[in-house]
Formats: C-alpha cells, structure tokens, sequence
C-alpha cells in the first residue's frame, strides 16, 4: 500500500512538472480581448513578434493577412474587427480595432497569428 501512494506521489508530480513547464501560454499575448458597444482600439503585445495574421469565426470563415513588403506590415479585416501589426516586431504591438456594435447581440471572432511554429490565439469580444 505504501509502495502504491509513492507512486501515486511520483506521477502526479511528473505531471505537475510536464503542466508547470508550458512554454505555449500563448506567447505573451492575452487569450482574450473584450470591447464593450461603442468599440475602440486597443494595443497589445506579446514576447515575440507575429510573422502571419487571420482572423477566423470558426463557421468555416477565415481572412488571412496579405504581407506588404514594403512596410512590413500585416492587416486584416473580417466583419467588424480589424488587425494590424508589423511583420516580427513584438515592440510594435498588435493593434486590434472593433467597430461599434449595433446589433443587439454579443459577438465574437478568433485572432491568431504565427509566433515561430506555433500559433497565438485571442478571443475577441464585443458585448451588445
């Protein structure tokens, strides 16, 4: 019985290890962004640079940032929320842009941007 909660111990500390050492959280960048109705803009910024930009609905709608490369800039726009940032510069900032909200209904869409080989993700809302 003693040799069983030993080992009981020492799994569960190798996976408070494994969970305490996620390198993901999500890059320094917040995992959500709320607006109220009147909308705005907000900069955020994160550890690293992003080198892509879409915006997603998650009903199968996705719009993708062209690079310009004169600037180094990408931004994207899909319905009412608008993204822009320069290409691997996390001093610039990822500014973010909602349009006023006349619908009368919460809405949401998904920013996500390529930081090295993995993706940072924020939620974005907006309250009626």
């Amino acid at each position: 019985m003693k040799s069983m909660k030993k080992i009981l111990i020492a799994l569960t500390c190798v996976v408070l290890l494994f969970v305490s050492c996620d390198i993901y959280n999500n890059y320094g960048y917040p995992s959500k962004v709320s607006f109220d109705s009147w909308g705005g803009v907000k900069i955020i910024s994160g550890e690293d640079g992003l080198h892509t930009l879409e915006i997603a609905d998650y009903n199968g709608i996705i719009a993708n940032a062209p690079g310009d490369s004169i600037t180094d800039s990408l931004i994207v726009a899909h319905e009412w929320l608008t993204a822009k940032t320069k290409v691997f510069d996390q001093n610039y900032g990822l500014t973010i842009i909602a349009e006023p909200n006349t619908t009368g209904k919460r809405r949401t869409l998904y920013i996500s941007g390529m930081v090295d080989n993995s993706f940072a993700e924020i939620k974005v809302t907006q309250s009626p």
